[in-house]
């Protein structure tokens, strides 16, 4: 009898996780793609929604933690980077300075984005590494300039520079130095 209570148990937590994390699969779906339009909610997602929003298990998953989501728990968090480049015409004058190309879609937006998750070996020990791998992020980081000068055809020159966030240390943070620096990490031209 206390075997079967104990696997009801494990199977009713895993039941939750489960159904938390088809929620949160759900949320993050049609958020991105519907965020601004109406959509009919599928049978599935409509559960998932009501047994996660009843008062005993959202009790039990903001106490235990189960509603963060696992990102909340992933040991290596990615650094971000900052990529800016500047536009210059024949004669040196700046025609604009911007983070980020034109996209036409959402999804364009993210896959670039997760590009800079690269980068990080930029920033480790290049013993590690081949000396082509560094070419190879150098040569992205062209390419993403090449792009960029195609937007603009007034442009005869294109800056790139990566920077990687430097925050402030919770210390730092606490005296109310909240600003974050940016540490340059690679520069073209």
């Amino acid at each position: 009898m206390k075997r079967k209570l104990q696997l009801s148990g494990i199977f009713m937590i895993l039941l939750l996780v489960f159904t938390i994390g088809l929620k949160g699969t759900f949320d993050g779906y049609y958020g991105f793609y519907y965020e601004n339009k109406d959509y009919k909610k599928p049978l599935l997602y409509t559960i998932s929604e009501h047994i996660a929003q009843s008062k005993p298990v959202n009790i039990f998953t903001s106490y235990t933690g189960f509603d963060t989501g696992y990102g909340f728990y992933a040991p290596n968090v990615a650094s971000d980077f900052v990529m800016s480049f500047e536009l210059k015409d024949k004669n040196g004058k700046i025609l604009e300075q911007k983070n980020l190309p034109y996209f036409i879609n959402k999804e364009s937006r993210v896959r670039y984005t997760t590009v800079f998750n690269m980068f990080l070996d930029k920033i480790s020990d290049k013993n590690n590494y081949d000396k082509k791998y560094y070419q190879y992020l150098d040569i992205i980081i062209r390419q993403i300039a090449a792009h960029i000068m195609k937007e603009n055809p007034k442009a005869c020159s294109v800056t790139t520079k990566l920077y990687l966030y430097d925050f402030p240390a919770i210390a730092n943070f606490r005296r109310g130095k909240t600003n974050e620096n940016l540490i340059l990490i690679d520069e073209f031209k």
